[in-house]
């Protein structure tokens, strides 16, 4: 009788087993694989494609991702579609994450516009916020110091709003403008001619007192007449107005060649994916498992700013909490028309050199120094906040 009674109570466990809504069928067809360089507000996430994909007349694959494993669970999860298939292996970029949050996540595949099929369920944790207001402690003068934004400035013109990009190494590049189509070069990089401003860009003008603070495609200079208005003078993100500014020529230059040991404090590398210019803060000590190369590269095309050295996100996350400073080559803007993305960078400063001309930083491969040019020209701004 007891032999009965065991039998019955394990075959209800089992039955209750299959029943459990909370542990959904998989299927042998796709694979959840590993998330990889995880920072404060993004993940790399791996899947693989169990199938022949040559016998489907239509395959889309990618990952299901929820901060609620239930909704992961009910197959109900924010649906992420991969476009790259290496093999049987893809991956996934997943960006504007929250710290410090834990998300569930699954691979799927969809043949045939029939069925979707999912894989396991896994978990990753998003990085702590460092909770930085500024970035690093870096001398422009020998009686000042600043620190800088968490990211290049950006202007949304449909909400009339402004923020700080999320990474340092996020760029709006060629999306600066819309119409046109992106063409590629091994020496200067990605350019597009469009036809008009995007709605969120981060290429402006020089910005004066005849300008939205530089939110023009006017390639007249006269239209940028007038003295200087910081950017910092708007509100930015939950930061109140004047928290911010704009650094001025002779800040620039102290900064990048006359600041104690300034020249090992700067090099060129990719980050994330993206070129551009790496910043040290006054007192640098490398974080372990990273190492850092100053100087630059005698090779001007795109690729050697990775050949020079290359860090993952999550290298990055590690310099960046060691104080230092990442301007993406975020190319420049000329009207309607944007060049030189992942080549040069170019950013303001709060410097004029006369009634046509201001003063800006400029990098590419080989070096990094101060320039002037026309007003009109759309170049990146980088804000600093002053320290006491």
């Amino acid at each position: 009788m007891k032999k009965i009674f065991y039998l019955v109570i394990c075959i209800m466990a089992l039955l209750f087993a299959a029943c459990e809504p909370n542990a959904p069928a998989t299927s042998s067809k796709v694979e959840t694989g590993a998330a990889s360089d995880i920072t404060t507000e993004s993940v790399v996430l791996h899947g693989v494609v169990n199938v022949d994909i040559s016998q489907y007349e239509d395959v889309e694959f990618g990952m299901m991702v929820s901060e609620d494993k239930a909704e992961l669970n009910a197959r109900d999860g924010e649906m992420y579609r991969a476009k790259v298939l290496i093999g049987k292996d893809f991956e996934l970029t997943i960006d504007e994450l929250s710290p410090e949050t834990k998300y569930y996540y699954c691979a799927w595949v969809f043949l045939n516009n029939t069925q979707y099929e999912f894989g396991a369920i896994k978990e990753f944790t998003t990085l702590e916020d460092p909770k930085i207001d500024g970035i690093g402690t870096f001398s422009v003068s020998d009686s000042k110091q600043v620190t800088f934004s968490k990211g290049n400035l950006q202007y949304t013109q449909s909400t009339n709003t402004w923020s700080f990009a999320s990474t340092q190494w996020e760029v709006i590049g060629t999306d600066n403008v819309t119409g046109g189509s992106v063409s590629s070069d091994l020496t200067y990089g990605d350019s597009k001619e469009g036809t008009a401003l995007a709605d969120k860009v981060d290429l402006f003008g020089w910005s004066t007192s005849a300008t939205n603070f530089g939110v023009s495609t006017s390639d007249n200079n006269n239209d940028y007449s007038g003295s200087f208005v910081d950017w910092g003078k708007n509100k930015i993100g939950n930061d109140a107005p004047n928290t911010w500014r704009t650094l001025t020529y002779d800040e620039w230059k102290y900064l990048l060649n006359t600041r104690p040991n300034a020249s090992s404090l700067k090099g060129v590398a990719q980050v994330n994916g993206v070129n551009g210019l790496i910043l040290l803060p006054d007192s640098w000590t490398c974080p372990s498992g990273v190492t850092f190369k100053s100087g630059f590269h005698n090779n001007y095309c795109v690729e050697y700013y990775a050949a020079y050295q290359t860090f993952t996100a999550e290298q990055w996350s590690k310099l960046e909490s060691a104080g230092a400073v990442f301007l993406p080559a975020a190319g420049d803007r000329y009207g309607s028309n944007v060049y030189v993305v992942q080549s040069y960078g170019n950013y303001w400063s709060a410097t004029e050199d006369n009634s046509l001309y201001a003063d800006y930083l400029y990098f590419h491969l080989g070096a990094a120094d101060m320039d002037d040019y026309n007003r009109d020209c759309g170049r990146s701004v980088r804000l600093v906040k002053d320290l006491q």
